[in-house]
C-alpha cells in the first residue's frame, strides 16, 4: 500500500463527479480538478464506486509549471483502510499494568488497544517479559459465553531492545559476518557443530 504520509500522497474529499472528471479537496492542496482518465482508471466502474463526500487517496506529480492529480493509483478508500485496521486478527496494545508473582510464575497483564480497548491477560506457569509501557501484540478468540480470551503473540518493545542491543554488541562485524556468526551459534546450540 502507498505511503499516505508522504506530501505527494494525500487523502482528498470528492466534491463532485461528472463526465469530464472529479473535483477534489484537501487541506494541503486546496480544491483541484483531475480529468476523467488521469491515473488510468476505468471511469464507469470508478464512478459507481465513489460519490461526493468519499475520501480517497490522490497522487500528485509536478509536470512543468502545473500538477497532474491521479486518482487511480490506489482505489483503497479511507473507510476501507480503517476497516482493514479494525478487522486485523492481531492488534497492538500498550501495557498499562503488570503484576509478576515469581513464586508461582504468574503474570497478570492489563493493556489498552485502540481497537479492542481494555485487555486483561493472565499467564500461568511461566514468567512473561513485559513491562508497563511496552507495545505488545495480542490475538483473541471468543468462548461459548461470548467472552474474549487473549493470547500474547509478541512484545514489540522487547524485540526492538534486543535488536538494538545485538547490533551494538556485534558492531565490529559487518552484516554478512553477523549473519554467519548467528548461524554458527544456532548450529552449535542444536549440536550440528562443535
Amino acid at each position: 500500500m502507498a505511503n499516505y504520509e508522504d506530501e505527494n500522497h494525500q487523502f482528498s474529499t470528492i466534491l463532485s463527479i461528472d463526465d469530464s472528471g472529479v473535483w477534489l479537496e484537501n487541506n494541503l492542496w486546496g480544491r483541484f480538478f483531475t480529468k476523467r482518465f488521469d491515473g488510468s482508471i476505468y471511469w464507469d466502474g470508478w464512478r459507481k464506486k465513489h460519490k461526493p463526500g468519499d475520501k480517497i487517496p490522490v497522487l500528485r506529480q509536478k509536470r512543468g509549471n502545473t500538477y497532474a492529480y491521479m486518482t487511480g493509483f490506489d482505489l483503497h478508500t479511507a473507510e476501507e483502510k480503517l476497516r482493514d485496521f479494525i478487522d486485523q486478527k492481531e492488534q497492538d496494545a500498550v501495557v498499562t499494568s503488570v503484576i509478576h508473582i515469581q513464586a508461582s510464575t504468574y503474570t497478570k497483564i492489563q493493556a489498552y488497544s485502540p481497537v479492542w480497548k481494555q485487555i486483561y491477560y493472565d499467564s500461568y506457569g511461566m514468567m512473561v517479559d513485559v513491562h508497563r509501557g511496552d507495545i505488545v501484540t495480542f490475538s483473541r478468540t471468543k468462548d461459548e459465553q461470548g467472552h474474549y480470551k487473549y493470547r500474547l503473540i509478541e512484545n514489540k518493545t522487547v524485540e526492538k531492545i534486543k535488536e538494538q542491543g545485538i547490533a551494538q554488541i556485534l558492531k565490529d562485524f559487518n552484516k554478512a559476518d553477523r549473519d554467519r556468526l548467528l548461524s554458527l551459534i544456532q548450529n552449535i546450540r542444536l549440536g550440528l557443530e562443535k
